[in-house]
């Protein structure tokens, strides 16, 4: 069992939610993969972050786009970032006896505006004003976002701390570790920031 290793993050700003995670997989001292993805685009409006077992986030992220997928085709619409939110938390409280080893994440932008919800296995579902974090590393990574978030972050500063709470993450935290990887999401949907630009926000 891989337990919530790694970290992940997700911050508040005016307008949307960043996200950020580290790139390691890891199983007991073995470091298994430098490159995976725990970012994950949901749909336009949504994404997670994921921190656990690889193959559990993988799973849960495809039930939640095959959910999303179904309820656009019924409705005719997309689904709203709460609902969504609520339907995987009932994923993982239904599962709560064989639960997924996945801390998740959750950041999207709807008619209510931006919504960051924080998602644990025995289906807890926490809904965060300012930001939230997941994984083997989240004491560190709290303890930068304490420290440094503000109320009126814009699109530049909100992913840029993001990046930050990770890399002090990967310092401190033998699980998580290698690249930091930056997202979005925001009025314009869900947007990856590029390599360089998240190598400029850790100068």
């Amino acid at each position: 069992m891989e337990g919530f290793k790694g970290t992940s993050v997700g911050l508040r700003f005016n307008g949307g939610v960043a996200l950020a995670s580290d790139t390691r997989a890891t199983a007991r001292y073995l470091v298994r993969s430098k490159r995976v993805q725990k970012l994950f685009k949901i749909q336009d409006n949504i994404g997670v972050a994921v921190s656990g077992s690889t193959g559990d986030a993988q799973r849960l992220v495809d039930m939640m786009r095959s959910e999303s997928n179904l309820y656009r085709i019924r409705r005719e619409k997309p689904i709203q970032p709460k609902s969504l939110a609520r339907l995987t938390a009932n994923i993982f409280h239904s599962q709560r006896m064989f639960p997924y080893i996945v801390s998740l994440i959750f950041a999207g932008v709807g008619n209510e505006g931006p919504k960051l919800y924080f998602l644990d296995p025995a289906g807890g579902q926490l809904e965060e004003e300012k930001f939230a974090c997941g994984g083997t590393g989240s004491s560190v990574a709290y303890g930068v976002l304490e420290q440094n978030y503000e109320e009126d972050m814009d699109e530049e500063s909100s992913p840029r701390l993001a990046a930050q709470a990770i890399q002090q993450a990967i310092e401190r935290d033998a699980a998580t570790g290698d690249n930091v990887i930056v997202a979005k999401v925001d009025e314009e949907g869900y947007q990856k920031i590029s390599e360089d630009r998240v190598k400029e926000f850790l100068k």
